[in-house]
C-alpha cells in the first residue's frame, strides 16, 4: 500500500465517493464546489493498492490554539469495496505521524461510533464543547493541551468541516 498526497486529476474520483455519504441534499455540483473550498487550507491524501484508491481523507490547517497548532481530519472515507482492510487507520496513522502532537491538536468530527478514533488516541470533547448534534468533535494532543481544551470556550472549536 502507498500512501500519498493525491493528485489534482484524482479530485473528481475523491468527490464523488464522498457524495454518496455527505451529499447533505445538495446535487454533485454543490457537493463539489462547497468541498473544494477547503482546498485552499487542507492537503488531501490518499492509501492506494494495486492502483486503487482505497480510503482517503483531507488534513486542513486551522489558526493556532493555545500556542498549538491545530489540524482537522475531514472526509475519512474507505469506499465500501474495500472497508475492514485497515486502510483507514493505516492512513490516519501515516497523517498523525507528520504532526507533532506533543506542539499540535488534531480534531476530526465523527459520524461513526467514536471508539474507531479512540483506539488511535483521539478523545471526544465534553458534552459542552460539542457543536454538532450529529457528529462527535474528538481531539487527538498532549494531555496539558487537553487540560486547556476541556476549559475553553465553545467558540474556540472548529465547526464541523
Amino acid at each position: 500500500m502507498i500512501i500519498r498526497q493525491a493528485k489534482p486529476s484524482e479530485r473528481e474520483e475523491l468527490f464523488r465517493e464522498a457524495y454518496k455519504e455527505w451529499s447533505k441534499n445538495r446535487t454533485f455540483e454543490q457537493y463539489k464546489a462547497d468541498n473544494s473550498k477547503e482546498d485552499k487550507y487542507g492537503i488531501r491524501y490518499v492509501a492506494e493498492e494495486n492502483g486503487h484508491i482505497v480510503s482517503s481523507l483531507i488534513m486542513l490547517k486551522f489558526k493556532e490554539l493555545f500556542g498549538c497548532k491545530v489540524y482537522g481530519f475531514g472526509s475519512v472515507l474507505t469506499p465500501t469495496e474495500y472497508a475492514g482492510n485497515g486502510y483507514a487507520t493505516k492512513l490516519l496513522k501515516y497523517c498523525i505521524d507528520n504532526v507533532n502532537t506533543e506542539d499540535s491538536l488534531i480534531l476530526l468530527y465523527s459520524e461513526i461510533n467514536p471508539a474507531f478514533y479512540a483506539r488511535l488516541g483521539f478523545r471526544s470533547l465534553p458534552v459542552h464543547l460539542q457543536k454538532d448534534k450529529k457528529a462527535v468533535c474528538m481531539v487527538l494532543c498532549a494531555d496539558s493541551t487537553w487540560k486547556k481544551l476541556e476549559n475553553t470556550s465553545i467558540d474556540r472549536i472548529p465547526d464541523y468541516f
